[in-house]
């Protein structure tokens, strides 16, 4: 049985009066931002209570990554000394080398999903499958899965579970997915979809939005077969801390990383 993974996301956006160019963000419903601190600091915080992985998201509206973004990729990369995932703007496979050459051990992949299932096949050929994460945004409006592409703030309708064997046949590695409509409102993770997704395909999921407490996660990992949850808002603002949410996983008898 593989092991369970706890996975902080952190969204970032440059800012000219932070330290180190950026700042940041947890978002509400992918429309309402709130400003956490630093990231190299809340990095390591993050390391320091034992998260397996980070998730980092550039979110500018231009989606340009330029060396601003190299840079803090580096300072971070340096920090900290555990896997990360880096997201935001990658359209090439040379882009997504140069950010793996600067520490990156993924790169997630959102508007590639929609636009390029070569670029997926070209750096799981290059890099490896497990170099690759699909991030997949969405919402649930009746019985039908609308995905949200972040670069025209559109979104598509769309059967989610062959669309996720899909990036698997493009040698998609791991799969984020996220539920929009309960991104940043700790009601609780989306569980139905979880359930369904990591019982069809054979990729390592990571589902994110909703996560209010401990017991959202147990309940996910105990009725799922999800290999990992990813919060921004529960570990930034919640009075328990990571580490304090990961000795009740644990006690739930789940096993983590």
């Amino acid at each position: 049985m593989l092991k369970k993974r706890l996975i902080p996301k952190l969204l970032l956006k440059k800012n000219k009066n932070s330290r180190s160019g950026f700042i940041f963000l947890t978002s509400n419903q992918f429309k309402k931002y709130k400003i956490v601190g630093d990231p190299i600091s809340q990095s390591k915080i993050y390391e320091s209570q034992k998260a397996d992985e980070l998730i980092i998201l550039f979110i500018e509206k231009d989606k340009k990554f330029d060396n601003t973004n190299f840079k803090i990729l580096n300072k971070i990369s340096k920090e900290i000394f555990m896997p990360l995932t880096i997201g935001g703007g990658i359209n090439s496979v040379s882009l997504a080398e140069n950010i793996l050459e600067q520490g990156a051990d993924k790169v997630s992949l959102n508007t590639a999903i929609f636009e390029n299932f070569k670029l997926i096949e070209k750096i799981s050929l290059r890099f490896g499958s497990q170099a690759v994460v699909a991030s997949i945004d969405y919402i649930k409006k009746n019985k039908d899965y609308l995905i949200y592409n972040n670069s025209t703030k559109k979104y598509k309708k769309i059967d989610l579970l062959n669309f996720t064997k899909k990036l698997e046949n493009y040698g998609c590695g791991e799969i984020l997915l996220t539920n929009i409509s309960n991104d940043g409102t700790s009601k609780g993770l989306d569980i139905e979809v979880a359930n369904k997704i990591s019982t069809e395909i054979n990729l390592p999921i990571i589902i994110s939005g909703g996560c209010g407490k401990a017991s959202h996660i147990v309940d996910a990992f105990k009725n799922s077969e999800i290999e990992a949850v990813s919060a921004g808002t529960f570990f930034a603002f919640q009075d328990q801390n990571l580490l304090q949410a990961r000795s009740q996983v644990k006690n739930s008898n789940i096993q983590l990383r």
